[in-house]
């Protein structure tokens, strides 16, 4: 992980880094007055609502509410963090960044080494399929699966030579060394004496890439019949891959995801490939394991639905369920593209046709109709034994789902599926829903947090004195300082606006405050980013900051001083209280009073 990029390298490279150029080349976008407009990436809409601002250097959809500067974009819609955005964009601008290492993690210098290796591998293992001869095997494989060389180029399939140290020679005629190639997973030392092998020989080779599109692994697929060999070699963990991190074609497929609102994954690279050539190209793959907690954060950075499309053999349909774990716990809905008997996606699209897989995907079920279906297959749900297995095995998801009107409805599902009474499968997941806080060691009975979460509740926007004042001080330097000197914290509300205008007060405190895009920098993803692109883009523009800021903060103040006296007159009714305590009371009482009727009167304007 990069060390912290210093402030003006930043504002170096987003003045370099014009907003309206830098997204129109990702996509056109129109003139519409001051603004430039165009239909926004991020959600589906027929009528243009994303706007991008030249003279401000911000953009903000009125539509679905996203915005923030060029580089919330380039994060939002390359799906990257802020050091990778930034890295992008420098490269975009020609303008070198230096890192600071981190004691004990591989360097810069090291990392960019091994994606130039990997680079080099992958022309040279696609060269040698193109246009070798020794790659005649793997061409006949290609041509046998329906896949042309137009196919091969576009996903830079490859072949390595069946020999001993094809790469490493080839590496060593571009100065890289067996040592590296080793420490990329490309080559293994010898057991006895010195020196180094090619991992991969005679092999179709898949290369795999990270979410921008480089390469940084390897899978090789056997072409012989060979039994005492695996049918797939894959790169080891480097520092550039590592597999639990890694989905096959997410480069590829990262827009479709978003565009079509939901992800499917696949078990390989070939059903993934085959996919995307009949246009369902919102698909990935994992690397050769089950998805983990990792593969399911990714995917819901894109959307909150996966199809799982597995094959339709044992082994298929138990990925499956170890998959859906995961994505489960990642609160992400989950459906089942069950495929018929002996087919894959590949084989199935090649007999079937695209319409036929699509349609298939449309009308996947849901993992809980799937798993029930399963278990019902798996045992008798007629006999006692049967129900009881059944029964137990769908408690045990049902009591993963955190909201409680899903649970509730497939509990009813289950229930009247079984023919068993609901509250005795209730009874069952409140069992197991106990042995969870066990081992948790948390209470029973809901929290403040889990009713939270059950209800979905986020943090307010803010009040409309709050978004206000926060405009102006966007818009006017002379406000900030204004606020600075006026305005106690304890008059804001808990929400975005409030929180947002003690980060500017922060800034300005330190004397960090260059404008919006100090704020906007900072790389979170967030509401805070929305919030402020919405205002600086909004057609209610503040004419007179100056004059409004003054209104907002006396507002602030009259509802915090209202607050005061219902909490005042609260304590006076309370039980028993000692007359020393009610005097104090009565005191602070016609202070706060005092207070509220003088602003009432300057709002008036008396």
């Amino acid at each position: 992980m990069p060390g912290i990029i210093p402030e003006p390298v930043l504002e170096q490279i987003r003045q370099n880094n014009d907003v309206v150029e830098v997204i129109g080349s990702y996509f056109p976008l129109k003139r519409a007055g001051a603004n430039f407009r165009a239909l926004c990436p991020f959600h589906k809409e027929k009528t243009p609502s994303f706007n991008v601002n030249p003279q401000k250097q911000i953009w903000h959809c009125f539509g679905c509410g996203a915005g923030g500067d060029v580089f919330t974009f380039v994060m939002k819609y390359e799906n990257l963090d802020f050091v990778a955005a930034v890295r992008r964009l420098a490269e975009r601008a020609g303008i070198k960044l230096e890192y600071e290492e981190r004691a004990g993690e591989p360097g810069r210098d090291q990392k960019e080494s091994l994606l130039k290796l990997h680079d080099l591998a992958a022309n040279f293992f696609h060269h040698n399929l193109m246009k070798e001869r020794s790659a005649t095997v793997a061409r006949e494989y290609l041509k046998k699966r329906q896949i042309t060389s137009e196919v091969a180029k576009k996903w830079r399939l490859g072949y390595s030579p069946d020999a001993w140290d094809g790469l490493i020679q080839h590496a060593a005629g571009k100065k890289f060394s067996a040592e590296l190639l080793e420490a990329a997973g490309l080559a293994l030392r010898r057991e006895s004496g010195d020196g180094f092998y090619d991992r991969f020989r005679g092999r179709l080779m898949f290369s795999i890439c990270d979410e921008q599109g480089r390469t940084v692994g390897f899978s090789g697929r056997i072409l012989t019949d060979e039994k005492d060999q695996p049918k797939y070699v894959n790169s080891p963990e480097t520092p550039i891959f590592q597999k639990g991190r890694i989905l096959y074609a997410l480069d590829k497929a990262k827009r479709a995801i978003i565009e079509e609102t939901y992800a499917i994954v696949c078990e390989g690279q070939i059903d993934t490939i085959s996919c995307h050539e009949a246009g369902i190209e919102n698909v990935v793959a994992p690397q050769g394991t089950a998805l983990t907690e990792q593969h399911a954060r990714i995917l819901k950075r894109y959307a909150e639905e996966v199809v799982l499309m597995f094959d339709a053999d044992t082994a298929g349909q138990n990925a499956i369920v170890r998959s859906a774990e995961p994505l489960w716990d990642a609160g992400m809905v989950i459906r089942v593209a069950v495929l018929p008997q002996g087919h894959d996606p590949d084989s199935f699209v090649k007999a079937f046709g695209a319409e036929k897989l699509k349609e298939l995907i449309a009308n996947a079920p849901s993992f809980f109709a799937y798993l029930l279906d399963r278990l019902c297959r798996q045992h008798d749900p007629r006999s006692e034994r049967g129900k009881l297995q059944i029964g137990r095995q769908m408690a045990e998801w049902l009591v993963r789902i955190p909201t409680p009107i899903l649970r509730a409805t497939y509990a009813e599902k289950t229930a009247k599926h079984l023919d068993v009474s609901e509250d005795a499968l209730r009874r069952e997941v409140a069992k197991l829903s106990g042995n969870r806080r066990d081992r948790r060691n948390a209470p029973e009975g809901d929290t403040e947090s889990d009713k939270e979460a059950d209800i979905g509740v986020g943090r307010p926007r803010g009040l409309p004195e709050e978004e206000m004042l926060l405009q102006a001080m966007l818009a006017n330097q002379q406000v900030i300082e204004l606020v600075a000197g006026t305005l106690d914290v304890t008059w804001l509300s808990r929400s975005v606006a409030g929180e947002t205008i003690q980060q500017v007060l922060k800034l300005h405190g330190a004397g960090q405050w260059n404008g919006p895009h100090s704020l906007l920098r900072e790389g979170e993803r967030g509401e805070s980013e929305q919030l402020i692109s919405e205002l600086l883009l909004s057609r209610r523009a503040i004419k007179n900051p100056e004059r409004e800021a003054p209104n907002c903060l006396m507002l602030l103040q009259r509802r915090w001083l209202e607050k005061q006296v219902h909490d005042n007159r609260r304590q006076q009714q309370s039980q028993g209280l000692a007359p020393d305590k009610m005097e104090t009371l009565q005191k602070q009482f016609v202070d706060l009073d005092s207070k509220l009727r003088h602003i009432d009167a300057l709002l008036r304007g008396e």
